[in-house]
């Protein structure tokens, strides 16, 4: 039943190490702009492709300094203060960056444009060191190394910690006011009880970026375990929700946020089986394979798992698979009626295969 094995591709040669270094040793204006702008707004600002043609400090204040520059493509010359400069450049290092797609033997450039470039000159600004890059069934993680620890992200969690970085760095960090009321949770389960998607959507999405925020603060440790229970089950219920509205990516999205609130907990559970079934909804089966399996091995019921986990086989044609998985379901009591038309295609398209391999299984060992 297993499936292809991931790719795993290591990152040294792909890492731009200490490229800020070596633009500071050419020339001791880098040092003294690093004096007068900060050093992160000078690495940041050569990221975005900014060229400084001159900086006025001012006596009063270091935000006050003026900076003369042009970037990108754009040969106009434009003279700002340093915070609206700082705005610049962060409006082009937080556009949205689409993925390349990863081939199979890709090369150091192909590695870097599907993590994204200027997430690789970030990372080394930032002294965060991406190791490898693990490819398996459509998504991406990295495994890297920061603060004396070894952490894996998913790749779209990795640019986002790296733009949350950013804006802290530019000093374009956005205060929510959205309260957390823990209290909404149960008015939200209720609406889910009763089919109301849209009354969840609608109690929940404000929570989405304060909570996306809190999960990447020193605060979200000190948060008690039923705090970071019930907030992984507001994002059970607010991705199940999208998925019933049929906003699959949503859908995605949420619960894959609620399965970083969960980590290893009994909630994970429930929640690799949520995502598992909006990813056979919006048929992605070769990745509902993986989420399945990973929330049956974390205690989510067989009973609910395995005729999903069926039907995502079926459709990977691994059929004596997909069949033994929908014969377990149906000894634990999951309804028959879900599982009878898809047993009868996988019949019949294993032929005499299926009753030798009943056979095969009955045989003592």
């Amino acid at each position: 039943m297993a499936g292809g094995s991931p790719r795993v591709y290591d990152l040294s040669a792909a890492r731009p190490e200490r490229w800020f270094e070596e633009v500071l040793e050419q020339s001791k204006d880098f040092e003294k702009a690093c004096e007068l702008i900060g050093r992160s707004t000078l690495g940041l600002a050569l990221i975005a492709g900014a060229r400084i043609l001159s900086l006025t400090a001012n006596p009063h204040s270091q935000d006050r300094a003026t900076v003369e520059f042009s970037i990108g493509q754009d040969p106009t010359v434009r003279q700002v203060p340093l915070s609206e400069f700082r705005e610049t450049i962060g409006q082009l290092l937080l556009t949205p960056l689409q993925s390349w797609s990863l081939s199979d033997d890709p090369d150091v450039e192909g590695l870097q444009s599907h993590i994204g470039g200027r997430y690789m000159l970030e990372a080394s600004l930032f002294q965060v060191e991406p190791l490898e890059l693990r490819h398996d069934l459509g998504l991406s993680e990295v495994t890297l190394h920061f603060n004396g620890l070894r952490h894996v992200l998913a790749l779209d969690d990795f640019r986002d910690v790296l733009d949350e970085r950013v804006r802290s760095e530019l000093g374009l960090d956005q205060q929510d006011d959205v309260a957390i009321d823990l209290t909404i949770v149960d008015q939200a389960e209720e609406a889910n009880a009763h089919g109301n998607w849209g009354a969840t959507v609608a109690m929940l999405t404000p929570w989405l970026t304060p909570i996306s925020m809190l999960l990447r603060t020193g605060e979200a440790e000190g948060l008690t375990e039923d705090v970071r229970g019930r907030l992984s089950t507001s994002l059970d219920l607010l991705g199940t929700a999208y998925a019933n509205m049929g906003q699959l990516d949503a859908a995605n999205e949420v619960l894959r946020l609620g399965i970083q609130w969960a980590g290893e907990s009994g909630k994970a559970a429930g929640l690799f089986l949520a995502l598992g079934r909006a990813s056979v909804a919006s048929e992605k089966h070769g990745e509902a394979i993986g989420l399945l399996r990973r929330a049956i091995r974390l205690g989510a019921e067989e009973s609910d798992a395995l005729p999903l986990l069926a039907q995502s086989l079926s459709a990977r044609e691994q059929s004596l698979a997909a069949m033994v998985c929908n014969e377990r379901a149906r000894t634990l009591g999951a309804d028959p009626a879900d599982l009878e038309a898809l047993a009868a295609e996988l019949r019949t398209r294993l032929g005499d295969a299926w009753p030798t391999f009943k056979a095969w299984m009955s045989e003592p060992q």
